[in-house]
């Protein structure tokens, strides 16, 4: 019977205290004490406020084709630089493509003070890689840049550039045959330039 009586009163102080907030609050704000809300909706209105449909997500740009060219002394480091790349690239999600360039070859010398004769001799080789992304969010390719200069090792230079054929036909190695019939072939026209003009003579 206590229980009863104890929830009765209950009933009575909860009624109670409806009726003075009807009497302060506006009905907005009624309904945001007296009724539960969702936390999460798919209506138009969310978290109270209104929202109207058809709202599309906002377009964000891209850049088409874009290069970052990775060059170095010693390959190991490059290598090693390349492998992590590779793995933020993972995690960013990001359309990338690895494309090795063969190592051009340096003569260093160094000479004696006020003289010609070489001190010494050095045969370094420069290695390349380059790191071909296309259709890359704009949002994106900003945080995974800033995270590749904070871990660039030293001894790696970073430098992004645009594509362009010129750099691209830079990564093969011309044939010595193709060479040959290309300058045979210039040698010709040159020659049938000369022709023509002795004939007008």
């Amino acid at each position: 019977m206590g229980h009863v009586l104890k929830i009765l009163e209950l009933g009575k102080a909860i009624r109670l205290v409806s009726s003075e907030i009807n009497k302060t609050l506006c009905k907005r704000c009624q309904n945001n004490v007296l009724h539960k809300r969702s936390w999460f909706t798919t209506g138009s209105k969310l978290f109270g406020v209104w929202e109207p449909d058809g709202l599309d997500e906002p377009k964000v740009g891209e850049y088409k084709k874009i290069d970052i060219q990775l060059t170095g002394y010693d390959f190991v480091v490059l290598e090693s630089f390349c492998k992590f790349v590779k793995s933020v690239r993972y995690t960013m999600d990001l359309d990338m493509k690895t494309v090795t360039i063969p190592p051009r070859s340096l003569n260093i010398k160094t000479y004696h003070t006020h003289s010609t004769k070489v001190q010494e001799a050095f045969n370094l080789k420069r290695y390349e890689r380059k790191l071909r992304f296309e259709n890359v969010s704009c949002t994106k390719f900003p945080i995974f840049l800033e995270v590749l200069r904070k871990h660039l090792p030293e001894g790696v230079d970073l430098q992004i550039m645009e594509f362009s054929k010129e750099m691209e036909d830079s990564r093969y190695i011309p044939s010595d045959e193709k060479l040959h019939l290309l300058a045979r072939l210039a040698s010709l026209e040159k020659e049938k330039i000369e022709r023509e003009k002795r004939k007008d003579k």
